[in-house]
């Protein structure tokens, strides 16, 4: 089955597999976020984006781009790698 889910017009349809993969992600964020006690606001800004695509890769709305998740990683001080630990693919 395949969902239409945050697309922009350029982008295919996400299955429900690939939609749980950004769900995950997105929490992965979320926890980590709030481990170090930062607000979203204060996690978009220290990263240079929109407060609105934090909310939205936190909810596993929208698939980030490569260097927006190398961007994650460095603000929130993490490895690159424990960001997608629970991602089974």
């Amino acid at each position: 089955m395949i969902f239409s889910y945050s697309l922009q017009f350029w982008q295919m349809p996400l299955n429900t597999s690939e939609i749980d993969i950004l769900k995950r992600f997105g929490e992965n964020i979320r926890r980590i976020r709030l481990e170090k006690e930062w607000s979203m606001e204060f996690l978009a800004n220290e990263a240079g984006v929109e407060l609105s695509q934090i909310y939205r890769i936190e909810k596993g709305k929208i698939n980030p781009k490569l260097t927006t998740i190398i961007l994650l990683s460095k603000k929130l001080d993490v490895d690159f790698s424990e960001l997608l630990n629970s991602l089974k693919v």
